[in-house]
């Protein structure tokens, strides 16, 4: 289990080591008058915006904005603290008698980064809904200026959906919560809400200017009463300093939930899709059971299929004995039993949804939301509204029954909440929060739960503990799915674990119901070291009990779990084309970087990582491993080029500086991670190495040393050495085979002087 990356004391204290500027006190504030705020970053030409609240009163919109109503009071300015130091707080008030509007802004005084928040005061007689806060618009029509030099150089890429990064020239867009700005040397800025959790907010880029808004859904602001906005951060730090800043201070804000680590397993959904039944489950529980060195102690999930009808979450006819017997059955196995939700849907003959109409999700008109018929659906479904308060009994007694059938990990999926809510103070996200508030206290503490989201959202965080960041991985979507997770890969183990869905153990097998990889071995490669590197959740979705299934099951061992060090992208923000994800694994016994460089364009081509951004010392030669082949492929310092990949291929490999005259571990093939994870320890002395072997990866396989000294096996522990290799050039290749897992596994070496 990985360590945790909460945000504590220790964690804050080495982010300011790292990222520590001292920024100049004049590089943003208000203006005099309190009518702009003003901005000259480093890179950036200087920009100006105003702020401003849009509501409604008898049903037209209006505006209080910093420019177009008088100043009520002067700009003023205290000391304060945040997630990441002391800032400098300035505050205005401007308005009239009837509306008022306070603006702060936080200037950090450690990093390049302010954030903005407001206040609206309805000091009027009457009740008015509350529709946006514009907290910092810089478009010209509004009063503000904002300017780059050759638009096409600047990137903006979507933080928070799989939207495609485009040029800040032809991103004519409104995005969901955050986004970047931009461009290749580092130049930009990062913008996004941090809490706490107030509303969703967007980030629109019009005419080369940028709108950050709170979008606050026209909740009812009373008479004599006020509303704060969403707090969002401008860092204009590196790029992958102002991500770790932004989603760790979110973290901080919502309340991130205790860190439980990855988990792996078996879904049945692309096995069976609603097809499944006990006997099936049963037969897989078996399997897995009869085989705990290949597929460990995980997860069993039963998906979309088991139930009565949606809403009734009972045993249908093909699960005879229950699903409390088939979840014992589970546990007897000494794995951990799990099944689907879509609490939110409900067939509309359901008994409950005809005793609550209100309760069912409605547009303005009052016609009920309803989910088309499909073939997993046929009756379709309408959606319950999650704010109402018999539909609140109803959700919490469906994870409850969950829990008392003895699940000890639930899928939630099917998460539209609509936007029709009975109270109508509450913003679309404080109404997700509180569902999601639900769904904890009637799971209980000790039950996992994956929200199957597709996209982040903040409405989750401090309740799950692992989240679904792409679509669906059907084979044929390999590729959709990887633009997902590669970008998304920011928010795992600091907001939850990532889950990028299924990994298969083959581009195809003939007792599989879904069909091959349609782009090949590559593709499959890629998809599979992705899963293992992301760092969250490995699962497979495979009939494990079928032959040819077998044959393949060494496949699923070298991605379990996934690795320790979650894996992140070098670039992001920077270009466009996400292919260079991994880490630098910092060990006692030697530092290395693990790294998948993939080919997302078209056509064939090499690609080049640069050994400083990716964590290794800087002149010093490393040997590089292609975990594939199985084989050190070169030895390179400072850069290394691959040779030509196709479409869709990826290069896995590791990079171990050659800094010692004693033998150096550079590779393995038992685990996808390379090292990171089922090696817990390598010892050397002048006439010995040994190796502690960690309860991870494949049962057979090799590891590879680099050693100007001969090298022979000389002992084992809960495995066994099946030859040592001179493979020339001073490499060794132990062949290793028996992995024992639940015991300490380990090799010795011998070293010829």
């Amino acid at each position: 289990m990985k360590h945790s990356k909460l945000l504590l004391a220790g964690a804050l204290a080495f982010c300011f080591q790292s990222i520590a500027v001292a920024a100049d006190a004049a590089w943003v504030r208000l203006s005099e008058d309190g009518q702009r705020i003003l901005v000259n970053a480093e890179g950036i030409a200087e920009f100006q915006g105003v702020s401003s609240a849009v509501y409604s009163k008898d049903g037209k919109k209006q505006r209080v904005d910093m420019q177009g109503t008088a100043l009520l009071s002067p700009v003023s300015e205290t000391v304060g603290t945040t997630p990441f130091g002391d800032a400098v707080i300035s505050t205005v008030t401007f308005g009239n008698d009837a509306f008022q509007y306070t603006l702060t802004l936080k200037r950090l005084k450690s990093l390049r980064a302010f954030t903005v928040q407001a206040v609206f005061h309805n000091r009027s007689e009457q009740n008015v809904n509350l529709n946006a806060f514009d907290l910092l618009d810089t478009r010209n029509q509004s009063g503000g200026t904002f300017s780059v030099e050759n638009a096409s150089e600047w990137l903006v890429t979507p933080l928070m959906q799989d939207k495609a990064a485009l040029t800040l020239d032809l991103a004519e867009a409104t995005l969901n919560e955050a986004a970047m700005l931009y461009r290749s040397n580092g130049d930009g800025f990062l913008v996004g809400p941090v809490g706490p959790a107030e509303a969703y907010c967007n980030v629109q880029f019009v005419g080369q200017a940028v709108v950050a808004s709170a979008n606050m859904d026209g909740v009812l602001v009373r008479a004599g009463e006020s509303r704060r906005s969403e707090e969002m951060i401008f860092s204009f730090e590196r790029s992958t300093t102002s991500t770790d800043i932004w989603t760790r201070w979110v973290a901080t804000t919502h309340g991130v939930r205790r860190n439980k680590g990855a988990v792996y397993g078996w879904c049945s959904w692309y096995d069976r899709t609603t097809k499944i039944d006990a006997a099936h489950v049963l037969g897989i529980t078996d399997t897995i059971e009869a085989n705990p060195n290949t597929f460990g102690k995980g997860i069993i999930q039963i998906d979309d299929g088991y139930q009565k009808m949606d809403g009734d979450w009972s045993a249908n006819e093909k699960f005879p004995d229950g699903m409390a017997s088939v979840a014992k059955r589970i546990r007897e196995s000494g794995n951990i039993p799990g099944v689907w939700f879509a609490p939110l849907m409900i067939n509309p003959e359901h008994p409950w949804a005809a005793e609550h109409p209100d309760a069912i999700q409605s547009n303005a008109k009052g016609i009920a939301s309803f989910m088309n018929a499909n073939p997993f659906h046929p009756a379709g479904a309408n959606w319950i509204n999650p704010d109402h308060p018999e539909s609140k009994k109803f959700l919490f007694n469906i994870i409850n029954d969950a829990r008392e059938r003895g699940f000890g990990y639930i899928k939630i999926d099917f998460n539209g909440i609509g936007n029709r809510f009975v109270d109508p103070t509450k913003t679309r996200l404080q109404v997700f929060r509180e569902l999601y508030t639900l769904y904890r206290e009637a799971a209980g503490d000790e039950m996992y739960i994956l929200s199957c989201l597709g996209a982040p959202t903040r409405g989750v965080i401090g309740f799950i503990d692992a989240a679904r960041v792409g679509p669906d991985s059907h084979p044929a979507h390999f590729n959709k799915c990887l633009k997902s997770v590669l970008r998304f890969q920011i928010y795992d183990n600091v907001w939850w674990q990532n889950d990028a869905d299924v990994a298969y153990l083959a581009t195809g097998l003939a007792s599989r119901k879904l069909g091959p990889t349609p782009q090949g071995e590559g593709m499959w490669r890629t998809w599979h070291n992705v899963v293992a590197l992301v760092g969250g959740t490995a699962m497979t979705s495979e009939p494990l009990n079928t032959p040819d299934a077998k044959e393949q099951w060494r496949n699923f061992e070298i991605m379990r779990p996934g690795s320790r060090e979650p894996a992140q992208l070098l670039t992001l923000g920077n270009t466009a084309d996400n292919s260079i994800f991994g880490f630098a694994a910092k060990r006692t016994f030697g530092d290395f970087a693990v790294y998948n460089l993939y080919n997302s364009t078209e056509g064939t081509k090499p690609l080049t990582l640069d050994f400083k951004a990716a964590g290794l010392p800087a002149g010093v030669p490393c040997a590089v491993f292609d975990f594939w082949s199985n084989e050190v492929i070169a030895t390179a310092m400072d850069t290394y080029t691959t040779s030509p990949l196709e479409q869709h291929s990826s290069a896995l490999l590791r990079f171990t500086p050659l800094d010692s005259n004693r033998p150096i571990l550079v590779g393995s093939n038992l685990h996808l991670s390379i090292g990171a994870t089922e090696i817990d320890n390598v010892r050397v002395t002048p006439t010995a190495a040994s190796v502690d072997l960690s309860d991870a990866g494949a049962q057979q396989g090799a590891l590879t040393f680099y050693s100007q000294q001969p090298l022979t096996g000389a002992g084992s522990a809960n495995c066994k050495i099946v030859s040592v290799v001179d493979l020339g050039d001073n490499l060794w290749q132990v062949n290793v085979t028996g992995r024992q897992w639940g015991t300490t596994q380990s090799i010795k070496l011998s070293v010829r002087q």
